[in-house]
């Protein structure tokens, strides 16, 4: 148990946490394990017009990931891309690899986002290790 778990998605929000969880994981000297979600595994061609091209999530996931490991200030990252929703691949991380704590934004924890739920609160509700929910905004 001595790994800081941070979900990210592309988003400005995502890569704030990420960088907040990168600065404390270099602080306690664990490592900080970067996770994104995908919905499905596998590519799919789209066409417009004369051009077509090839969409893969999961090689897309795995790019976002390897670009932000090597701008975060932590010394020690990994990462997955886990197919399922945000908080549930966050949570069954957190499962996997028994970490400490998972470290999410706060994008949508406002408004009627806090009755309705958020992927933040969903971590909240259902994390096996403590969270800890970085300001962002």
């Amino acid at each position: 148990m001595n790994e800081f778990i941070v979900g990210v998605d592309g988003t400005e929000t995502a890569h704030r946490a990420a960088t907040a969880a990168a600065e404390l994981a270099a602080k306690c000297g664990v490592t900080l394990h970067l996770v994104t979600g995908v919905n499905r595994r596998g590519g799919s061609t789209v066409s417009a017009g004369s051009d077509t091209w090839h969409v893969d999530p999961m090689s897309d996931a795995e790019q976002l990931l390897a670009a932000l490991r090597t701008e975060l200030p932590a010394p020690d990252i990994t990462t997955a891309v886990v197919v399922g929703d945000p908080a549930g691949a966050l949570c069954e991380e957190a499962k996997r690899l028994d970490a400490e704590m998972i470290i999410v934004g706060n994008r949508r924890v406002q408004g009627m986002s806090r009755v309705l739920g958020s992927i933040a609160m969903d971590v909240a509700r259902n994390a096996p290790c403590n969270v800890l929910i970085v300001h962002t905004t």
